[in-house]
């Protein structure tokens, strides 16, 4: 009698687990069905509604005849009766080419007036050196802190040829004073220099 207690659990475990693989088996064929008739519903609304993007009516009633020539004037498009007649823009590119027509008449010059040239530019000058080698270490380490310098050579009665080495012209002064005070940060003492126009 223990051994029919025995069996009887096992029996019970066994037949419920064939019948929830069989369910969802049954489950998964069934969803299958409502997937595949689903899609074909779709399909034939979307057969049998009008498509929005498509065109079904005679489009040819309402192109104008193309003309073709160069001199020939397009016929405007039909309309509602009574409406003005529409006509195409007509491109005249092809008359403005060269040869064909100038394109529009050049504006007449004006006179500008010249702008008042300064008597005296202010330059800064970072050091006077009778090496030219001193004189391209400076412009080198100007360049490094971002000051844009040139050397320049000229003759001294007492010192021979001296090699200048100069920042500038500065249009404003504030201009100049912003660069001497970065330059005076850096260790580096430029004296400012007036130099008339066209001299030295």
């Amino acid at each position: 009698m223990s051994r029919d207690l025995k069996h009887k659990p096992q029996m019970a475990k066994s037949s419920s687990a064939k019948r929830s693989g069989g369910g969802t088996l049954l489950g998964v064929f069934i969803g299958l069905v409502f997937g595949i008739l689903i899609a074909f519903g779709l399909v034939w609304y979307l057969n049998k509604a009008p498509m929005p993007f498509q065109d079904k009516s005679n489009r040819s009633e309402h192109l104008a005849p193309v003309v073709s020539g160069s001199g020939a004037v397009p016929e405007p498009l039909p309309g509602k009766p009574g409406d003005k007649p529409v006509e195409k823009p007509r491109f005249e590119f092809y008359k403005i080419l060269p040869g064909a027509q100038e394109a529009t008449p050049a504006p007449a010059a004006t006179v500008a007036e010249k702008p008042e040239v300064p008597l005296e530019q202010f330059y800064l000058q970072a050091g006077a050196f009778q090496k030219p080698a001193d004189a391209d270490n400076l412009k080198a380490k100007l360049a490094l802190l971002g000051a844009e310098a040139s050397v320049q050579e000229t003759a001294v009665a007492d010192k021979g040829t001296m090699h200048r080495v100069r920042l500038g012209p500065y249009a404003s002064p504030e201009d100049m004073n912003r660069v001497r005070n970065q330059l005076a940060q850096n260790g580096i003492q430029a004296t400012v220099v007036k130099v008339k126009v066209g001299g030295n």
